[in-house]
């Protein structure tokens, strides 16, 4: 193949369109970070897997997990989700904080989304009974919205449903 002389800039020897790599990158990036990030309901993904876990009431879940779950919120203009929770118990939550394939996922059965933190902690924290704690999860596609059912899951179970606030 013979190059002409209007297909390369003459002074760096590559295409004159370098910008097309970046609408790309541009485009293409986020659907993949946000196709990673927050799982869809196929046969025996994510979400069909949250879906046939045990229900358990917030008395359950602080009794099994020494977790109180104190808020969901949409924050970030939307795109975050802020879970806020208190220890209750450092040595049944010290297993689900410290591990991050155990960290709780978000479950939302109306979507049959399931979103994950965006990052696992990078460290371990000192968990303390009566402290409050917070995780934050990546809101892929808006899915969490201020009025939206949201469960917690971890392991096994899931907490029923709670209402998001903003």
């Amino acid at each position: 193949m013979e190059l002409l002389p209007t297909d390369l800039d003459p002074e760096r020897g590559r295409s004159p369109r370098p910008w097309i790599g970046g609408i790309l990158a541009v485009l293409v990036i986020p659907l993949l970070l946000a196709t990673s990030l927050t799982w869809g309901a196929g046969a025996g993904g994510p979400a069909a897997r949250a879906a046939a876990t045990r229900v358990v009431s917030p008395a359950d879940l602080e009794q099994a997990f020494g977790i109180r779950l104190d808020l969901v919120a949409v924050i970030a203009a939307g795109g975050l989700v802020n879970v806020r929770f208190t220890v209750v118990d450092t040595d049944k939550a010290g297993h689900v904080l410290h591990d991050n394939a155990d960290l709780p996922a978000l479950y939302v059965e109306a979507r049959g989304a399931v979103l994950r933190t965006s990052q696992p902690k990078a460290h371990k924290m000192t968990i303390l009974d009566g402290a409050s704690y917070f995780l934050l999860y990546p809101n892929s596609g808006g899915v969490i919205q201020a009025g939206t059912g949201v469960s917690i899951v971890i392991g096994d179970v899931r907490l029923e449903p709670i209402t998001a606030q903003s």
